[in-house]
């Protein structure tokens, strides 16, 4: 190999240094780490840009764009129920372990385009970069058909076409969508801490949309903080029975909802979105108790159509009504709108709300210390992972408790959660259940994701406070001499139980808020970063010899995705090689076999 380019010299031929080689034409060629040659493009490290896929619009599949008028024409032609359906089945495809969204795309391209179409999108997706199926647009799709389309099709009416509905809801998303459909000003596209811009909203609101969902933390998370914890911690003034205050409140068992969860999800993507109607009942429970759970997550037709006339459901990314009655009740049938959505209902915060409904008014006490225990097993949680890395990599790991009798000794001045270190670097976090506002992701309002913004500043002062009693009274805690080491490093981390969109933006507009504040200053203190709790299980499960959470902290920092999130820089960067971890598999299991146990009627009185 000379310079940037691979020659194949000619059989019992000789060179000398400046001959005329051939050259193999194409691409130009770079060495990886490993020693082997690869085309240049494979050379460089990972960009945040490669993340981001983009969606082909109606100009690029057709040749033009759809006017509004156009799209409302054609599901005005079409049966709601076939929307739906529509929406439904390509919705199940992409949330189907194993089915990726290129293998899903080419479904659709051979199901609803003529050849000389298909020919034309493959060619623009050939790249990989480009992707046909947008699932916000299916989702949006939803929205106008239930605005517009009918119950049935009219005789002697032409019906319409999917395809040019789904393609012009994509081309017509701004139009109806956003009451700001101006041009973006030149102040709204830099990235600052006054109110957040609309770039900055969008970008928030698309990412959360995009989130990723890891079934085996979503589970796991669940049955430990909603069966176990309660049980293990009946001691802690902050915890409740939660089990017996679901019951009270809603009328069935966690149990019973739990099984309902993983049937109706399991189900789903194993056979479709369209189930019985008597599904449950089929797996085991009495009438009642299937009529009361399909009641907190069903709604009709009808019901459908009320949500997407109210103007409030308007903005694009607002979906709060399918998020919370992800199933379609037909009558003679349910359907499930996307399996994702399902698993978010029964096993992310919205049973909540379910019990807060079932309390009724006048329970506000009761209520805020049900949210206050969630709250607390999801942070306990967060710290189990925690615990669990450092038995592993023999770190050391403090408290709460312990930091703030050591750090602030008859102060009462806060601390953070729990601290790793190795005696030369220490990871400082602060656990939070802290979530976007509905506003925030519907991206609705600058003040309201500025005051998202605004909380989590809060708690980064823990942090700070932290690292600053670390600094002159570590040896208080650890219980040795403390001696000048101008190496040692502090590693802020927020860790949101309920997720947050980490990206490039996002970062930047915390860390820049938390510099504007005057905290975690210092050469000795990195950036701030911001995790989950898959992010911390993923770290968990790496393979033996892989890098602690201190190596991943002080690696990134110095990464070609230093502004990215720390899934991003594990698994595309670092190439983590990362399972789920057996702690976290086991309790997942543990939903699962409550579904399969055979169903029984819930007791007549007393708690679950």
């Amino acid at each position: 190999m000379g310079g940037d380019f691979l020659s194949i010299p000619l059989p019992g031929a000789h060179y000398a240094a400046g001959d005329a080689v051939p050259t193999v034409s194409g691409p130009t060629y770079g060495t990886r780490p490993s020693g082997l040659i690869v085309p240049r493009a494979y050379t460089r490290p990972p960009a945040p840009l490669d993340s981001i896929a983009t969606y082909l619009t109606s100009q690029e599949v057709l040749g033009t764009t759809v006017p509004a008028v156009i799209t409302a024409h054609h599901l005005s032609r079409l049966p709601l129920t076939q929307v739906l359906g529509f929406c439904a089945d390509l919705l199940r495809a992409l949330d189907t372990p194993g089915l990726s969204h290129r293998q899903v795309d080419s479904i659709v391209l051979e199901r609803m385009f003529m050849p000389a179409v298909r020919r034309r999108i493959d060619a623009l997706l050939a790249d990989g970069r480009r992707l046909l199926l947008a699932p916000q647009v299916l989702l949006v799709l939803v929205k106008y058909a239930a605005q517009l389309s009918g119950d049935c099709m009219l005789p002697e009416v032409e019906p319409g076409h999917l395809a040019v509905a789904y393609l012009g809801t994509g081309d017509d998303l701004e139009q109806l969508g956003d009451a700001e459909d101006s041009r973006l000003s030149d102040d709204e596209l830099v990235v600052g801490t006054g109110l957040p811009g609309r770039l900055e909203r969008e970008i928030v609101a698309v990412h959360d949309f995009h989130r990723q969902t890891d079934p085996h933390h979503v589970l796991a998370k669940f049955i430990r903080c909603w069966t176990q914890l309660p049980a293990d911690l009946a001691d802690d003034p902050e915890v409740v029975d939660l089990p017996a205050e679901f019951y009270a409140a809603v009328g069935v068992s966690l149990d019973d909802f739990i099984a309902a969860g993983v049937t109706l999800y399991s189900i789903t993507l194993a056979r479709g979105p369209r189930l019985p109607r008597d599904l449950l009942q089929q797996s085991g429970y009495d009438e009642a108790t299937a009529d009361r759970i399909l009641r907190l997550v069903t709604r009709t037709p009808a019901d459908l159509r009320a949500w997407a006339q109210d103007r409030s459901s308007s903005p694009m990314w607002e979906f709060s009504h399918l998020e919370q009655f992800p199933l379609v009740d037909f009558g003679d049938h349910l359907l499930v709108l996307r399996p994702d959505l399902v698993l978010r209902r029964f096993f992310g915060w919205l049973p909540v709300f379910d019990i807060e409904a079932g309390l009724g008014p006048g329970k506000d006490k009761q209520l805020d210390r049900i949210r206050g225990c969630v709250r607390h097993l999801g942070e306990v949680y967060a710290r189990e992972s925690l615990q669990a890395q450092a038995r592993r990599h023999g770190l050391r790991l403090f408290a709460e408790t312990e930091l703030r009798a050591a750090l602030s000794p008859g102060q009462g001045r806060k601390t953070c959660d729990a601290t790793v270190d190795d005696g030369r670097r220490w990871a400082v976090f602060e656990v939070t259940a802290s979530r976007l506002t509905r506003e925030s992701v519907a991206s609705t309002s600058a003040e309201r994701l500025d005051g998202d913004f605004t909380k989590l500043l809060k708690k980064v002062r823990q942090l700070d406070a932290t690292i600053t009693g670390l600094r002159v009274r570590e040896s208080d805690l650890t219980g040795q001499p403390t001696f000048s080491q101008p190496w040692r490093r502090y590693f802020p981390v927020l860790v949101l139980t309920e997720g947050f969109p980490v990206n490039p933006v996002t970062l930047t507009m915390l860390r820049q808020r938390v510099e504007e504040a005057g905290l975690l200053l210092g050469d000795d203190v990195a950036e701030l970063e911001v995790v989950d709790g898959t992010e911390l299980e993923i770290l968990e499960g790496a393979g033996f010899g892989e890098i602690t959470v201190l190596d991943a902290l002080e690696a990134k920092g110095s990464a070609a995705l230093f502004r990215a999130n720390l899934r991003d820089f594990l698994l595309r960067e670092h190439q983590l090689d990362a399972t789920t971890p057996d702690r976290v598999r086991q309790l997942a299991q543990v939903a699962y076999d409550i579904a399969l146990r055979d169903r029984r009627p819930p007791p007549a009185t007393g708690a679950a």
